[in-house]
C-alpha cells in the first residue's frame, strides 16, 4: 500500500507542475482533423492570445509576434508523434464544419507551422491539443467560438 500511495503522489505532483497555468488561459476551442506525412489525427484546436504562451511553460521560445500574426501552432507531444512532425514542420488543420453552402458544409483547411511541441500530463484534452492564435482560430472556424 505504501508504494501505491507514493506512486499516486508522484503522479499528482507531475500533473500539477506540468499543467500549471493551463486553467488560466481564456480560449476558444473546437474539434478538427490534423494531417501531415500521410497521417491524420483528431485534435482539439484552441485559439489563444500570444501572451498566453507564457502559461504553457514552453522550454523553447516562440516569438509572440510570429504566433499572433502568422500560421504558427503549439502542439502536444502526442499530436506531434501521431503526425510525425517536429518544430519547423508544416501540418494541415481541417475544420469539418467548414463553410455553409447551398450544397452543404465545405471543410475549411489551413496550413500551420509547428512553433513548439509541449508535453502535458496525460488527460483527455491536453494530449490532443493544438494551440493557434485567436485570429487564426477565427479564420479556421469561420469566426464562431
Amino acid at each position: 500500500m505504501k508504494n501505491v500511495l507514493g506512486f499516486v503522489v508522484a503522479i499528482i505532483v507531475v500533473f500539477v507542475f506540468t499543467n500549471a497555468g493551463l486553467g488560466q488561459i481564456d480560449s476558444q476551442s473546437s474539434n478538427a482533423l490534423a494531417a501531415a506525412n500521410d497521417r491524420s489525427t483528431g485534435v482539439m484546436v484552441q485559439g489563444i492570445e500570444a501572451d498566453d504562451l507564457r502559461s504553457l511553460n514552453l522550454r523553447t521560445g516562440v516569438a509572440t509576434a510570429d504566433f499572433a500574426a502568422g500560421r504558427h501552432a503549439v502542439i502536444s507531444r502526442q499530436v506531434a508523434d501521431a503526425l510525425a512532425v517536429k518544430v519547423g514542420d508544416r501540418f494541415l488543420l481541417i475544420d469539418p464544419q467548414g463553410a455553409r453552402t447551398p450544397l452543404g458544409a465545405v471543410p475549411r483547411t489551413t496550413t500551420f507551422k509547428v512553433a513548439a511541441v509541449v508535453e502535458f500530463a496525460p488527460s483527455a484534452d491536453a494530449t490532443i491539443t493544438v494551440y493557434v492564435s485567436r485570429k487564426a482560430f477565427e479564420e479556421l472556424s469561420g469566426g464562431a467560438p
